[in-house]
């Protein structure tokens, strides 16, 4: 174990786990830091490799947790966490709720036994429209042993409900991003020609499939430009592909939010076409309505539940024709810059009512509130 620096020995000590320390969490552990004495437990060899900056801090120790797959990537293991949450007794962990991850199951069923308040951080059954009798039994297990279940979104407590956990066991903190510059719409046209791609080029973005949709959009006499910030392991194959199309701008991967919002003043909306997570709340903060794929199971979280269509964003048939997207498409530029600049401004107050009070302050009142 690391530690960067030392606690008064008066504050209550709380262990974080993550699979991966991403930048985005790092606003969490710092509020939590600030009245708690932190510990946080990750795996980052991958973290580079998944696209994640990661967070380093001086407020709160760090310990490695590298996860171990088993079972043919089956499930999974995190090192040093049940030795050293049996060695420390923290006062309460709190640890994103994969039931792949065996570790978790047993650091839920080790707090338990030494009455450590455990916090689960999950998605819930939003994934599984039907989920089967086994997984409802799992997840209201994981409930029973959790002093409480938050939820990423009020999706996720829905689909918790309905699988039979007990409300008084669930909480939503709503998942978002806490970024350190936005871009208020007021200070946009909406006449921009530019759609913003944000997101990893990986199995599964379908990136070809919005170049494709420009194209059609083009072909028919629309002036729409693609700019592209990410990178990936189909960057390389996607460049090649498209060489010639003068309108695609690729950036690469950028970690400066400023970056980031200088080159979305370029953009009217910003569109995910595959399944999409917390790139839609980053869209919000830039005041481009997110474009996204309507079929919420699919998605890979369930953020995109925040998205309201023709009120805050657009939503458009994944499993339409091929014509389906270039269609919504051409349909938002036809859009007066007044009806955008309305959708826009409620997609960027719903990304400040997402941060109000911000997910830090949140989970330090959560764990306040569960404090003996």
């Amino acid at each position: 174990m690391t530690s960067k620096n030392s606690h008064p020995p008066f504050k209550r000590k709380i262990f974080y786990i993550q699979p991966i320390l991403a930048g985005y969490r790092s606003p969490i552990i710092e509020a939590l830091a600030e009245k708690f004495e932190v510990n946080a437990f990750y795996d980052n060899t991958h973290a580079q490799k998944q696209g994640h900056k990661a967070t380093e801090s001086e407020n709160f120790a760090t310990t490695p947790a590298p996860s171990i797959p088993i079972f043919c990537n089956k499930l999974f293991y995190q090192k040093n966490i049940i030795f050293n949450l049996i060695k420390t007794k923290p006062d309460s962990v709190i640890t994103f709720a994969n039931p792949r991850y065996l570790s978790f199951w047993l650091a839920m069923i080790t707090s338990h036994l030494l009455k450590i308040k455990f916090f689960s951080h999950g998605q819930g059954l939003y994934s599984y429209p039907q989920p089967s009798r086994l997984r409802k039994i799992m997840f209201r297990l994981i409930c029973k042993y959790s002093t409480k279940y938050v939820c990423y979104t009020d999706l996720s407590k829905r689909s918790m409900i309905d699988a039979g956990a007990p409300l008084n066991k669930l909480i939503t903190i709503q998942n978002s991003l806490q970024l350190k510059t936005h871009v208020n719409p007021n200070h946009k046209t909406y006449k921009e020609q530019g759609i913003l791609f944000i997101g990893r080029l990986r199995n599964g973005c379908r990136l070809n499939e919005l170049i494709q949709a420009i194209n059609t959009c083009r072909i028919n006499g629309l002036s729409i430009e693609l700019h592209i910030i990410g990178s990936g392991e189909l960057e390389a194959s996607l460049r090649a592909h498209h060489i010639g199309c003068d309108w695609i701008h690729w950036h690469g991967a950028i970690h400066d939010e400023f970056r980031i919002a200088d080159i979305s003043k370029l953009c009217r909306i910003g569109c995910y076409p595959g399944d999409a997570g917390l790139s839609v709340v980053h869209l919000f903060s830039l005041g481009l309505p997110p474009l996204v794929h309507r079929k919420l199971e699919n998605h890979m979280g369930p953020e995109p539940s925040y998205i309201i269509d023709n009120i805050n964003g657009f939503l458009f048939d994944k499993d339409g024709s091929t014509e389906e997207l270039p269609s919504v498409i051409t349909a938002i530029w036809q859009h007066s810059s007044l009806e955008l600049r309305k959708i826009a401004t409620a997609s960027y107050t719903t990304y400040l009512s997402l941060n109000t009070p911000p997910m830090g302050d949140q989970f330090v009142q959560l764990v306040l509130d569960n404090t003996n």
